[in-house]
């Protein structure tokens, strides 16, 4: 008698621990699932992050080539510019030479000492008129040179203002 009073109460433990152990997996199986979705979107987030640090290094990137051609658009245009001055300043140079050269056989061929006087003074006007209005010339061939040059250069300074000078968005 008492292996059939046992029995029940036998079934009634196994039971129980049969419950106990199928809520164990299932607790067990649903903290892995909802870790698994947890794991997923920190995967994702990092995803996400990892994407825009790789776009703004590229943009930046980008940024950096665009201001090297600048600066090299800038030094061509200053160099052939800076070339053009050269050959104008030599020209006038040389045209004051060639003049000078032209003078000097006029005074080797002067009577008097009031025709010196009067060649001096033409040749000092005529060449005072010259100087001053092809310096003038070089000054703003000099001063449109500068702009053209640092044309590219404002035009980069402009874009990073334009870029980098709006907020940050969060």
């Amino acid at each position: 008698m008492s292996k059939t009073k046992s029995a029940p109460a036998m079934d009634a433990g196994v039971e129980a621990v049969d419950s106990l152990v199928k809520s164990g997996a299932e607790a067990a199986q649903k903290g892995f699932e909802q870790a698994q979705v947890a794991m997923k979107q920190q995967m994702d987030e990092a995803s996400r992050h990892a994407a825009a640090a790789q776009k703004t290094m590229e943009e930046v990137v980008a940024f950096g080539k665009g201001n090297f051609e600048a600066f090299v658009q800038a030094s061509t245009i200053l160099t052939e510019g800076m070339q053009d001055v050269a050959r104008a300043t030599m020209a006038m140079g040389q045209a004051a030479l060639a003049e000078s050269i032209e003078n000097a056989k006029a005074f080797a061929g002067v009577k008097s000492v009031r025709e010196a006087l009067d060649l001096q003074a033409a040749f000092t006007k005529t060449s005072t008129e010259k100087f001053v209005a092809e310096t003038t010339k070089l000054s703003e061939t000099s001063a449109k040179l500068a702009e053209k040059a640092m044309a590219p250069v404002i035009e980069r300074v402009n874009l990073a203002v334009k870029t980098f000078g709006k907020p940050i968005a969060a």
